[in-house]
């Protein structure tokens, strides 16, 4: 790895790291929220932009996550086995449904994950006694790491923050493996994996597994985080949101969806402060976003980058060129 690339990857450690200390305690709560949804929406960018699976149920393996915690929870106070179980859960789920849903592809793919989350969706509104019906639940479980319950803001920012750089990490990682780059070749040509003696049903169907249990990690995290879960967290609009977040950022790069989700969050609290009609702002804005700026935010910035990048080494190109004479100057003295 090059001197300036681990150079850039300890400064977003460390910015990560040391933002409370500009925050305010909202500033904290909200920068919470965003480093929640942003794994969520890592796990979403995962499947699209290396795997070419294109979902609108993802939030199904969310809520998954943050029901697990709050059922669960009513009989079990430990945290890490709560969010154990939620990670588990959430991966059976995503494997006994990728089974199905991996063979299909494109528009049919997307529209089985619709209807898949749906099914939940009215399974949880549908069971009152279980889940509360509309009117959601309460987690009553505080987050307790074996060091007592965090309940501060700052606490819980750090842990998130740890989450989700732990989460940032290991996608990396997986994205460097054979497993990972032989995901990214089926997304390239799957017909010529395949004809390579590829499985590419197995390579989609391990990446959808795992997607879904970042998903429900994330949902896990959130329930302790916000202390209340409804159906909304398995509705497809939630997963439509994601969606938006993963091309805001940038489909393919890790760090991108992220972004999109900070967007999101950040914009929507900002314009929602200010107007009953924000939904439209945000429209307007999102449409402008695709239509002029392809690739999501994370592109834009790496094409001013290198912009700017070009435009130094045109300045010191023209500052070591020679001036220019009249041709007479050696004929001189």
């Amino acid at each position: 790895m090059k001197k300036e690339t681990v150079a850039l990857h300890v400064a977003f450690v460390a910015a990560t790291m040391l933002l409370p200390l500009i925050l305010t305690s909202y500033g904290l709560k909200l920068t919470s929220e965003v480093l929640i949804i942003a794994m969520f929406v890592m796990s979403l960018g995962l499947i699209i932009g290396f795997a070419g699976l294109v979902s609108l149920g993802h939030a199904a393996f969310f809520g998954i996550g943050a029901y697990t915690v709050a059922l669960i929870g009513e009989h079990v106070d430990n945290t890490w086995l709560l969010l154990i179980a939620a990670v588990v859960t959430a991966g059976i789920v995503a494997f006994l449904s990728g089974l199905m849903f991996i063979r299909s592809s494109g528009a049919y793919f997307l529209m089985i994950t619709l209807a898949f989350g749906q099914m939940l969706y009215a399974i949880a509104y549908k069971m009152e006694g279980v889940t509360g019906g509309a009117d959601g639940k309460a987690v009553s479980e505080s987050f307790n790491l074996g060091f007592g319950a965090i309940e501060s803001r700052l606490a819980f920012y750090y842990v998130a923050a740890a989450a989700f750089l732990a989460c940032y990490y290991l996608l990396r990682v997986f994205l460097s493996s054979p497993l990972g780059k032989g995901v990214r070749g089926i997304k390239e040509n799957e017909s010529r994996m395949t004809a390579l003696g590829y499985n590419t049903h197995l390579y989609k169907l391990t990446v959808y597994s795992l997607s879904g249990m970042m998903a429900g990690f994330a949902g896990a995290l959130y329930a302790y985080f916000n202390q209340y879960i409804s159906p909304d967290l398995l509705h497809w609009m939630f997963s439509g949101q994601a969606l938006i977040m993963v091309i805001v950022g940038g489909v393919g790069t890790l760090l991108g969806p992220a972004i999109g989700a900070g967007f999101f969050v950040i914009l929507q609290n900002y314009i929602s402060s200010y107007t009953e009609r924000w939904p439209i702002i945000m429209g307007l804005l999102f449409v402008c976003l695709v239509l002029y700026g392809r690739g999501g935010v994370i592109h834009l910035t790496s094409l001013v980058w290198s912009h700017l990048q070009s435009k130094r080494r045109t300045g010191r190109e023209k500052s070591v060129l020679p001036k220019e004479g009249s041709g007479f100057e050696s004929l001189k003295g």
